[in-house]
């Protein structure tokens, strides 16, 4: 094990230029949804709810396993941290036998369509445009997934530029594939709001290809191939599920408190789904401030511990949490007053932008609550602390946002209800806040107790923090 090694570089500085590259690489990303909603939109409500229904049933499988495999990270980081290289690459093909496992699981899951159909109520023209476009990402699952392991290594060894470029280019390509498929050009069926199924097809296996080209041909990855063909190692994964299951199901109860509600809201007919849709990932692109913030966080706490620097991922962590409570505060208020004027991008239709301007106030509300438990998260990632976290999103996400949330919108007679969407939103405003709250005081306290166990004085500390921003290697 080498010595004296250097943490990495935790000044705001450092951070901005880790989560700049990822917060463009996940709006590149979310925006392919938004392209999809804006352009479903403009047909119409019946082909914009078709996609929001479709959306939310692949993210529910999608992201729940990509959240398993998001263990890749920070042990990917821990490698990099401590200079461990080809342990990245060895981490890196277990992934990959997930990913084929998961596949196994996630695209029956998807395929199911009548199941997914009827929980959202959906009928006629809804019901076959969605599943249209479920059929398509159902085959693109295997693709996003091994992806995602790319991106994951990607954050862990502080390349999110790689991401970047690749997710920007693929959104240049999105509304274009849109438009062949949605509006029938070159010859091709009109296939309305299922033809955005048939270009997040293409365009997620164009992602892989490029990810592992990259992977294998440029010279700063070289050094962490495996030596040989990875073949699966109990251990191994063993390690990656430890970490990852928890993680998993952190974010299958994250993103699915949304995309359930998606999917309920549905029966409540196309113009609610619509604004709820619209509102939904209006949330879901300020939310990539602090997502990208998190993952920085976490890549540095990883390093740091990794380099056997406990204090400096505890400085991290707090310097990290102040900037973003700062940021979201002054784009909560920033969505308030521009409200309206940003809801007229997604639609024409007057009943449905009035009803967005109502559920917008919710996501004014807990914006600043929700970036607090995103950094809180991602850093616990980093210390490895995952099952806590899982307890608290299942118990918050869903048991106060969805399942508190389903009683207020379709019964709650005995508090005045049914209050129909606005009871989705605000109970799960209630859950965001009480998520941000427990997650941030656990967040500070592991912080704490790892940096108590740290044998390096305050003043080496600091020296190291120092000489990391310049540099300059430990003497």
């Amino acid at each position: 094990m080498p010595q004296n090694l250097l943490p990495p570089d935790i000044s705001f500085k450092a951070l901005l230029r880790l989560a700049g590259p990822i917060f463009v690489a996940n709006v590149a990303i979310i925006g392919s949804g938004t392209i999809d909603t804006i352009m479903g939109g403009q047909l119409g409500a019946e082909h914009l709810a078709a996609i929001a229904l479709g959306i939310a049933a692949t993210i529910s499988v999608l992201m729940g396993l990509v959240g398993i495999l998001q263990g890749l990270s920070p042990v990917a980081g821990h490698h990099y941290g401590a200079r461990k290289m080809t342990e990245i690459g060895i981490d890196l093909g277990q992934a990959m036998w997930l990913v084929l496992g998961f596949s196994l699981v996630g695209v029956p899951i998807l395929m199911a369509t009548d199941f997914w159909m009827e929980l959202g109520g959906a009928k006629g023209e809804v019901a076959r445009m969605a599943t249209q476009y479920m059929f398509w990402t159902a085959l693109a699952l295997p693709g996003s997934m091994a992806a995602r392991t790319f991106i994951a290594v990607n954050a862990a060894v502080s390349r999110p530029r790689v991401t970047m470029w690749v997710s920007l280019a693929m959104l240049a390509l999105k509304a274009p594939l849109n438009a062949v498929f949605m509006y029938g050009l070159f010859g091709l069926p009109a296939l309305g709001g299922g033809g955005a199924g048939i270009s997040f097809f293409i365009l997620t296996y164009l992602s892989l290809i490029a990810y592992w080209v990259i992977w294998n041909k440029d010279n700063f990855y070289k050094k962490m191939h495996a030596p040989g063909f990875v073949r699966p190692e109990w251990k191994r994964l063993w390690n990656l599920l430890k970490i990852g299951v928890p993680m998993g199901l952190c974010t299958f109860f994250e993103v699915s408190s949304f995309t359930l509600m998606a999917i309920f809201v549905s029966r409540l007919g196309p113009d609610i789904m619509s604004a709820h849709q619209i509102v939904a990932n209006l949330t879901s692109m300020c939310y990539m401030v602090p997502l990208s913030l998190g993952i920085a966080t976490s890549v540095l706490i990883a390093q740091s511990l990794g380099a056997r620097w406990p204090s400096v991922a505890y400085e991290c962590l707090k310097r990290t949490l102040k900037l973003m409570v700062t940021i979201a505060v002054v784009m909560s208020v920033l969505l308030f007053l521009f409200r309206s004027v940003i809801l007229w991008l997604y639609t024409s239709e007057v009943e449905v932008h009035e009803l967005a301007m109502s559920l917008i106030l919710f996501g004014c509300f807990y914006y600043v609550f929700d970036a607090m438990q995103s950094v809180s998260a991602f850093a616990l990632r980093g210390y490895r602390v995952t099952m806590a976290p899982m307890i608290i999103y299942g118990v918050m996400l869903w048991g106060v946002g969805l399942g508190l949330g389903y009683q207020f919108a379709f019964h709650g007679e005995w508090a005045g209800g049914p209050y129909g969407v606005f009871g989705f939103w605000g109970a799960t405003a209630t859950g965001l806040f009480l998520t941000g709250i427990s997650l941030t005081l656990m967040a500070l306290w592991v912080g704490r107790q790892f940096a108590k166990d740290d044998s390096h004085s305050p003043d080496e500390v600091k020296a190291a923090i120092q000489r990391a921003e310049s540099h300059k290697p430990l003497s």
